[in-house]
Order: structure tokens, then sequence, then C-alpha cells
């Protein structure tokens, strides 16, 4: 029985990433509502997000395996999702010039098949350079801010450049998807021959 691989996201990063495994897979975006996932810990609520994402999709394709991720900034205890202002954005990329921040992505699988179930948080220590003004109000004018957690996104050369500095998983980061926990996941399940 020949099952498929579920990306349960419409991130346009993660399915990049994803295409460089060489794997066939679908994307299915998870229409769940991430505000009611209400917790106190950051790293929890990552996780749950994931895992909702998963199991909504997994109604649909319930012996198929599902790739779920959720991603997001946090700052000195503030959770930095998507702005939903440019006014917002100006002020997320104003707060984190020059800090360091955590970016938190809620990682779960699912193969029922293989009985295999993985839901985590990946954390990466992330450095900002000081950006000036000039420079925050030319990526505000030149990008689409507002489609991205805390108003950035490194897998673009003009997202990566306002970082100064990481500490841990580079497709966690860059992508919101960390491979080095997705690959022997997809090897345990037969699907990857790498």
């Amino acid at each position: 029985m020949s099952r498929l691989i579920i990306l349960a996201s419409k991130s346009p990063q993660r399915k990049s990433i994803m295409q460089a495994l060489r794997v066939e897979f679908k994307v299915v975006p998870a229409d769940i509502n991430e505000q009611a996932v209400s917790t106190t810990d950051p790293e929890k609520r990552a996780a749950l997000i994931a895992q909702n994402k998963a199991k909504f999709v997994q109604k649909s394709f319930p012996q198929d395996i599902i790739v779920a991720a959720d991603t997001y900034i946090v700052l000195n205890g503030q959770i930095l999702e998507k702005p939903q202002t440019l006014a917002e954005a100006r002020e997320m990329l104003v707060k984190q010039s020059g800090q360091i921040a955590t970016e938190l992505t809620g990682f779960c699988y699912l193969d029922p098949v293989k009985d295999i179930k993985v839901v985590k948080t990946v954390a990466v220590e992330v450095e900002f350079r000081h950006l000036s003004n000039a420079e925050i109000d030319h990526y505000i004018a030149a990008q689409p801010v507002m489609t991205w957690s805390a108003a950035f996104c490194p897998a673009y050369d003009s997202g990566a450049s306002l970082i100064k500095r990481i500490s841990g998983s580079l497709t966690g980061f860059t992508h919101g998807l960390p491979l080095e926990e997705l690959i022997p996941l997809l090897q345990q399940s037969k699907v990857l021959k790498i």
C-alpha cells in the first residue's frame, strides 16, 4: 500500500524545504484556530498547535503520514506572531533590533501504520543585528511582512541579512521545519531512502 506524505501547512518555506528531500508529498493546510490554543508556556503552545494541525488533517487522511509545524518568535516572554498591520510589523522589528530572541517551532509527525507519533518543540536562539530605522522601513516596504511571524522570514536573503547569529536548528529557523527531526522519521516510515 503506497501512502501519502501530507504537509499540513500552507507555508511556502516548508513546502520548499520538503521539495529538497525529493519525496512525493501533498500540501493540505490545516484550518484550525491557533488562537484557541491557550497555555502560558510558549514551548508547549507551539507543540500543541502543530499537533492540532496534524490531527485536523489526519481526519481526512487516517492512514497517511502527517507532518505539521508552527513557528513564532518569543522576545522577553512575549510571543510575536504575524502582525496585523504594517505599524505592528515595524514595532516588532524595532523591538527585535539588537536583541536575542528565541524562535520556537512546534513539530508533529504522525504515522499510524508504523505507530510513530512525535510532538515536540525545537528552540533556536536568534541574535538580531542592530537595525537602522531606514533599514526597517525599507524591509517593510519591500517584503510581505504581514505574512510572517515576527514580521520577517530568514528563508530569503533579505530576512537572513537581519540576523547576526543563530544557535540551533538551521532549517527550523529558516524554513520552520527542522529536517534533523523529520529525516530520521521519514526513514523510520520507510518513505525516504537517503
